[in-house]
């Protein structure tokens, strides 16, 4: 049986603190300078947005995202928009004006190059990939950035109308997920103006550092988000952790093996709206409550799950500020091309398991660019028409007729 409910309790440790030991022998430290410090709290503002903003307009009891997923793809498609649309991008990621692109990449950069290898404990993948049609004219800069900081694998596709290249882009997905996001494009998402498509792929699996006993995990009772009552698998564990609590919150920091990454469960006053207090918490209030913890031990109960979630992210961005990307009209990719282009579709595909062993959770987020017109129209003389020999300099017409029944004569 299903269970439902709302639960956002393991998103902001997943998408800020996870990794994957990749064989070497020292694992890596995040270092962060100033600028990606203040970088991490413009991320965690988005975040927290993009949670509040999806939690209020879906009907769904569960919500999973990943806005390091979203994030790391809008950084990777900052690089090719410019004037207002690239504004309002900044703004809703929260990076600013103030924030240069080559910080953001260079931020980024580190990302990808340090979660993988953090520990020997946890398993992080992130993944990044372009596919560009052959016929578009993607600026080499645009691609160089992508290769370089996002260390994208870019492919040149003859069309996305192509059931191979649909295949693999969901090969790709799948492989990057470790097979829990099997399926992210399909037929109807594309059509012969697709002409790029860029994916963002994030896997994340550790085990608890005090495992829950599965002798200690029994049905309970839990009110869903729409108030029913119903009989849901509890775990239940009683350790030292570092808890939190407000006027309006509870909070338990649950570690992962190594220490390195924790689960923080928040658990809102009893009466309130969990989407309701969503709108009050931000990037400065969740620094705050994660720093004003302190060791106690408690009794810990938290129901088992696995779950999956997709999101189209088009009006949720719209709605955070992100409006001119994804208007046909008013888009402005010129740094990604001289073709006119916008984005017609930004999908999310998530997955998450909690059990007493610990943490599973995948993501995938793609966004695929259509350009305004076709770059190659026809032209069916079928009717009648003039046609005109022109010296081209100056313009001196040389010629001029009207074909109005052409006809061959030998």
């Amino acid at each position: 049986m299903k269970t439902k409910f709302f639960f956002i309790s393991l998103l902001a440790a997943i998408v800020l603190n996870g990794c994957y030991y990749n064989g070497v022998t020292q694992p890596k430290s995040l270092k962060l300078n100033q600028t990606e410090k203040e970088l991490v709290q413009h991320c965690n503002d988005f975040s927290f947005n993009l949670l509040a903003r999806v939690a209020n307009n879906d009907a769904q009891e569960n919500v999973i995202l990943s806005p390091l997923s979203a994030s790391m793809l809008l950084g990777m498609m900052m690089n090719g928009a410019d004037g207002e649309t690239l504004a309002q991008m900044e703004a809703v990621t929260g990076f600013g004006k103030d924030v240069a692109i080559e910080d953001i990449n260079a931020y980024y950069s580190q990302l990808i190059d340090v979660l993988p290898a953090l520990d020997k404990y946890s398993v992080v993948k992130i993944a990044n990939g372009a596919w560009v049609r052959e016929d578009f004219p993607v600026r080499d800069t645009f691609v160089q950035v992508c290769k370089k900081n996002y260390e994208a694998t870019v492919k040149n596709v003859p069309s996305f109308t192509d059931p191979k290249v649909l295949e693999d882009i969901n090969d790709y997905a799948s492989q990057h997920t470790n097979k829990r996001i099997k399926q992210v494009i399909d037929p109807s998402m594309v059509d012969n103006n697709t002409v790029m498509a860029l994916l963002n792929a994030l896997y994340f699996k550790s085990v608890w550092k005090e495992k829950f006993k599965k002798a200690d995990t029994h049905a309970q009772d839990f009110t869903t988000l729409s108030g029913a009552k119903i009989k849901t698998d509890m775990m239940h564990n009683s350790e030292e952790w570092k808890c939190g609590e407000g006027e309006d919150y509870q909070l338990v920091e649950l570690p992962y093996k190594g220490d390195k990454y924790c689960a923080d469960v928040v658990l809102p006053a009893k009466g309130l709206d969990i989407r309701n207090w969503l709108l009050t918490l931000n990037g400065e209030r969740w620094k705050e409550m994660i720093s004003h913890t302190s060791t106690y031990k408690i009794n810990v109960a938290l129901p088992k799950f696995s779950l999956s979630y997709n999101r189209k992210l088009n009006e949720d961005l719209q709605a955070l500020g992100m409006k001119d990307a994804f208007d046909a009209a008013k888009a402005d990719f010129s740094r990604m091309s001289s073709v006119s282009t916008w984005v017609d579709l930004m999908q999310q595909y998530t997955f998450m398991q909690v059990d007493e062993e610990g943490t599973e959770a995948a993501a995938v987020t793609v966004s695929l660019f259509t350009k305004n017109e076709p770059m190659y129209k026809d032209f069916i003389a079928d009717r009648p028409f003039l046609f005109i020999i022109r010296e081209r300099d100056g313009g001196t017409i040389l010629f001029t007729a009207l074909i109005g029944h052409p006809e061959w004569q030998k």
